[in-house]
């Protein structure tokens, strides 16, 4: 590959890609990956707030917001607790929670393929690149 190839373009290119390969193992159970994300990360012994969890994330605030709002709709998380957005807990619903156990093992198998697809050694690389990527940004 060439040395002028812009590596931000790369990166999104292959983050479309698997999101798509991913969405389409999940399509069963009703959600996108990123939904299973958040719901997988709001689930959980303690609800979290709004400002908790895009920390757990590593999401904006209002990125966040802007995808619960979306999740309480369809009625897999309620929104419980004090009057202040910033002071509301998220509460996985039981359809929620439903949807999540739907959800894992094809999530599983969508993550099985991915690293059979790129192989245990280079899907680990990835990992520990993408890892220290974000860790150097951040």
């Amino acid at each position: 590959m060439e040395s002028n190839t812009c590596l931000c373009t790369a990166l999104r290119l292959a983050a479309l890609t698997a999101t798509e390969r991913y969405d389409a193992a999940l399509a069963p159970s009703g959600l996108k990956v990123t939904m299973f994300r958040v719901l997988s990360f709001a689930e959980g012994d303690e609800a979290p707030t709004i400002t908790s969890l895009a920390a757990k994330l590593g999401l904006e605030r209002s990125t966040v917001g802007r995808n619960l709002k979306v999740l309480e709709r369809q009625g897999l998380i309620a929104f419980n607790g004090g009057e202040d957005e910033r002071a509301k807990f998220i509460d996985v619903t039981p359809k929620g929670r439903a949807a999540i156990d739907a959800a894992r093992p094809l999530w599983r198998a969508a993550q099985d393929e991915m690293r059979a697809l790129l192989g245990p050694d280079d899907a680990d690389t990835l990992l520990k690149l993408t890892n220290d990527l974000t860790t150097q940004t951040n």
